[in-house]
């Protein structure tokens, strides 16, 4: 499932995040933590979007924790230019599709794949493992 809210947040440093498991939209984060090298940063979702502070920006990448229904999910190393618009993050208990990218020795139910939409083409990326049951 590849469908963003918006292309474009139109709020500056703001960025939308959608989950889908199974190919079935679940309840995303209302909650995420932003770690750098030094410090970690949470932000709270307001009117649907995460504003991510300057200083964070100023940072190459990012890596991001967050909860949601199930799994607790650890995204490594986001170019922070990913963090101005939609995300479309897919989770699958079984198996992901053939054009996924997934390497045969990854298990599915640790992958996460993630669409950032925000230029032509989109950027897609597959990390493994970056999802553990939440305890």
């Amino acid at each position: 499932m590849l469908t963003a809210q918006s292309a474009n947040t139109t709020e500056p440093n703001c960025f939308r995040i959608r989950v889908s498991l199974n190919g079935n939209l679940i309840d995303g984060p209302d909650v995420i933590t932003l770690r750098t090298k030094q410090d970690d940063s949470v932000v709270s979702q307001e009117r649907g979007c995460f504003r991510v502070p300057a200083t964070l920006l100023a940072e190459h990448a990012l890596d991001v924790f967050f909860i949601v229904p199930g799994s607790k999910i650890y995204l490594t190393a986001i170019a922070t230019g990913f963090f101005t618009d939609s995300w479309d993050i897919d989770l699958e208990d079984k198996k992901f599709t053939r054009k996924s990218g997934l390497p045969k020795h990854a298990r599915s139910g640790e992958a996460c794949r993630v669409v950032f939409h925000g230029g032509e083409p989109e950027t897609g990326l597959l990390q493994t493992p970056c999802r553990a049951p939440a305890s």
